[in-house]
């Protein structure tokens, strides 16, 4: 055993995230944790590493376990100095000290030598710094490049390249694949599959999770769900259950409904049977026509309480009802505007940054009906391409040609496009104008978001966000859609819903992502970008 969770409960403030949870990691599993944006999946691996604790149960661990955060601060010099283990650093000086001190070579000192340099060769120093040459260069790093001044992603990609050096018996990893470029996340993948360590990772890089998981768990409206095989498997698994717990749900409330009618029914005649009518008597005696009434009525209210007890037990033993997804629309409004053939035309384009040339010399003619990837190593320009696309910033030279009375929308890494907007009502207008007032609560409802138009964004949970995003991109009818890695931030069901909406768009679609699995099945051309050259794979 590495990890046993036992009848686990856990809350964020006064908000329960999940409780009765119980699950055992053995040595060796690697296993995928998934959920949606503020399930309590980041909170579970916290108290696997025993930063938190449960609100009841228990969680035991064996071994070493060490964790990598979404977030974390660098402090070193060299990215060498940085990924080296603490435990690795003090043996290094401790051993150090101990060298020093044989210019004296009296039997203290040697013996204090001998046992620092145990200290240091089973802490992995002898062999550490070509290991760690390799991890670096496995993530797109050099060993002596400063730790100062570093990207968002590279600090990332550090702080996973000290974990992966830092012996353990067990990764808690929390989004490793954020910031890594495809073959930094081949590299990870063949890095985990060859390791003996236990592995529970929290990703929403779909093509990830079925590279490395065994097992599948998911957390799902304060409920911990477990699925075997990779996470393909598992989700095809989860359809087919889902699919059978809605026919015997629909089959429940069906017979449900019927018994409560013929309860209802039966009720209805006991009462009008119980209303006696002297004028109803005819040729009887007006006592025994009123005890038969009486008698008719008191049947009719028996079979009724009969009936209604039976219908009470019947929902005693209900099936549980299928979770709703409340990321698909079915808003109608009507087709997006066929917009012109010729979207876009790059002349002789070139992109700086920085007054460093990313892009030069790109000729290009984007059509309707087109949904160009741009692919390439982190930093080689995709996002300041999607820019100039966009007319946020200049073209160092060449120029953009868009089609006549083109219409787009777009939509940054992190949500920028939402920054000038207050309320709900503005974030769903601007991107679709000619929404009527009733569209708007049909729009809040089939999200399940607040029902006030009026209600800040800022007031959303993270959830929430993501369904409006997910809303803007479903309701707009521009021609062309602009996107900077729109899975940014998704859990892998919000990005299953993303794809099926980009592969059906019948607009425009350019987009700059590192999700293999979006590149797959959404995009009919690729454009590569690596050193200031470009590559175009129709």
């Amino acid at each position: 055993m590495s990890i046993l969770f036992s009848d686990v409960a856990a809350s964020f403030g006064e908000r329960p995230l999940f409780e009765n949870v119980t699950f055992e990691l053995h040595p060796g599993d690697q296993v995928a944790l998934i959920g949606r944006n503020g399930s309590g999946k980041t909170t579970l691996l916290r108290l696997a590493a025993g930063l938190l604790s449960p609100d009841r149960g228990s969680v035991h661990t064996v071994g070493r376990v060490v964790y990598l955060a979404q977030h974390a601060q660098i402090e070193a010099n060299s990215l060498l100095e940085a990924v080296t283990p603490a435990e690795l650093a003090l043996a290094r000086a401790e051993l150090a000290r101990a060298e020093a001190a044989l210019s004296d070579p009296s039997p203290e000192h040697l013996e204090a030598y001998a046992a620092a340099e145990e200290r240091f060769r089973l802490a992995g120093g002898w062999d550490f710094e070509p290991r760690a040459r390799e991890v670096l260069a496995g993530l797109g790093l050099e060993a002596e490049h400063p730790a100062s001044g570093l990207s968002g992603g590279q600090q990332r990609r550090v702080m996973l390249a000290r974990l992966l050096l830092s012996p353990a018996d067990t990764y808690l990893l929390d989004e490793p694949t954020n910031h890594l470029d495809w073959a930094s996340l081949e590299w990870l993948e063949r890095w985990i599959r060859e390791q003996s360590a236990t592995f529970l990772i929290v990703s929403h890089d779909r093509s990830f999770l079925d590279a490395t998981a065994q097992r599948v768990l998911e957390l799902e409206r304060g409920s911990l769900h477990e699925y075997p095989g990779n996470y393909s498997a598992a989700m095809a698994l989860r359809r087919t259950l889902r699919a059978a717990q809605q026919r015997d749900y629909q089959a429940f409330a069906r017979k449900a409904a019927a018994l409560e009618a013929e309860a209802r029914a039966a009720g209805s005649a006991a009462r009008s049977a119980g209303q006696f009518n002297h004028r109803r008597a005819g040729n009887q005696s007006l006592l025994l026509a009123k005890n038969k009434a009486e008698s008719v009525s008191n049947t009719l209210a028996r079979k009724a309480r009969a009936l209604e007890k039976r219908l009470e037990r019947m929902r005693e033993d209900a099936p549980e009802k299928p979770f709703e997804d409340m990321l698909r629309l079915h808003v109608p409004l009507g087709e997006v505007p066929h917009g012109p053939n010729d979207v876009l035309r790059l002349e002789n384009l070139g992109v700086a940054r920085g007054g460093r040339t990313l892009l030069r010399g790109l000729n290009l003619s984007v059509r309707r009906g087109d949904r160009l990837a741009l692919l390439g190593e982190n930093g080689s320009g995709k996002s300041s391409l999607l820019s100039v696309l966009l007319g946020h910033t200049p073209a160092a030279e060449g120029e953009v040609r868009r089609g006549v009375g083109l219409e787009l929308y777009w939509a940054g890494q992190h949500g920028e496009e939402l920054l000038n907007l207050t309320t709900l009502e503005d974030a769903l207008r601007s991107a679709n104008p000619a929404l009527a007032r009733h569209d708007l609560y049909a729009l809040l409802a089939a999200l399940d978001l607040p029902r006030d138009p009026q209600l800040e964004i800022a007031r959303l949970s993270g959830g929430q966000r993501t369904r409006l995003s997910l809303a803007r991109l479903g309701i707009t009818r521009a021609h062309l859609l602009v996107l900077d890695e729109p899975t940014n931030h998704l859990d892998p069901e919000a990005i299953d819903t993303l794809e099926a909406f980009l592969a059906d768009y019948p607009g425009t679609v350019i987009f700059a992502s590192h999700d293999r699995r979006l590149v797959q099945r959404v995009a009919t051309r690729r454009l590569w970008l690596e050193s200031g050259e470009w590559r175009l794979e129709e």
